[in-house]
């Protein structure tokens, strides 16, 4: 299900996702708004370069998820991506929202201006008005990195990386993936999930007629082996029956999409000892597609 809804997520539209990431930083905003008990006051440079910071954190994670992103489409976890991006936007707008009204407090002399950092244009009213007093106890201490002229370039420096890693993370991962389904790598991921679950959907022990019953299924990889058990046991499989049980299988709806697909299917005749009596293989190839 989560990874269903993760997939759907990747289908949006551009203007789409950036509305919703818009939504989960304004959301992690109001859950650190409404929290925040702290009288700290942060001058204008600081908060320009923790904004920066904020935001090449959460971009960061959006580049961790590109290097992941085509080994979780193949293993059914793409879900995690999209949740902790989704994660990363929401603890972006916490974190915004703690230094907004830190600035807030430090220019206006309460945290109620802080919502002007979630609007664009007007946040700039909020990053660019002067401190309210030169001096108080409650501003914090900063680094000299982080002050004055250096706190300004390090916002730009720290807000640029940010921006050039989010659009790396993009265009690398939208090439990655479509090299990959270029290779076909998505089909095969795919086949190999639609066999585990056709093994899994098929309560056995099944009876198949008076000798033969098909003790269990399994799927492994592109194979899927039917394992059954002959009693009393025969010496060898008779050519007529390999030959029947090949066409049934070519013609089967059920089988013919995944045989299409590259899929090979088994059909194994054991005793009850464990002992082998023969196996009919079906292919593609074997079907004559």
């Amino acid at each position: 299900m989560l990874e269903d809804l993760a997939l759907q997520y990747s289908e949006l539209s551009e203007d789409e996702m950036r509305a919703l990431s818009y939504g989960l930083v304004i959301l992690g905003g109001i859950i650190g708004g409404l929290t925040n008990r702290s009288l700290v006051e942060i001058r204008r440079a600081p908060y320009f370069a923790l904004s920066g910071l904020v935001f090449l954190g959460v971009s960061a994670v959006t580049f961790a998820g590109m290097a992941f992103i085509v080994q979780a489409l193949v293993g059914g976890f793409f879900w995690t991506i999209v949740g902790l991006e989704m994660l990363a936007a929401v603890i972006g707008g916490f974190f915004i929202a703690r230094i907004a009204a830190a600035r807030s407090r430090d220019a206006y002399g309460h945290g109620r201006m802080a919502a002007l950092a979630f609007i664009p244009i007007a946040n700039f009213w909020l990053l660019l008005t002067p401190s309210k007093n030169e001096a108080s106890a409650n501003r914090a201490p900063t680094i000299p990195l982080l002050t004055d002229g250096l706190g300004v370039l390090s916002g730009f420096v720290l807000l640029g990386a940010g921006i050039g890693l989010s659009a790396y993370a993009q265009v690398e991962g939208m090439k990655r993936v479509e090299a990959a389904a270029a290779a076909g790598v998505f089909n095969e991921a795919m086949l190999d999930r639609t066999l585990a679950t056709m093994a899994a959907e098929v309560e056995t022990p099944l009876i198949v007629d008076e000798t033969t019953a098909l003790v269990r299924m399994e799927a492994q990889g592109p194979e899927l082996r039917y394992i059954y058990e002959v009693d009393p046991p025969a010496d060898f499989l008779p050519a007529d029956m390999r030959i029947g049980l090949l066409q049934q299988n070519c013609a089967y709806d059920g089988l013919t999409g995944v045989i299409d697909a590259g899929a090979v299917i088994k059909h194994v005749y054991l005793r009850k000892d464990g002992s082998e009596i023969g196996v009919v293989e079906v292919t593609r190839q074997a079907c004559g597609r």
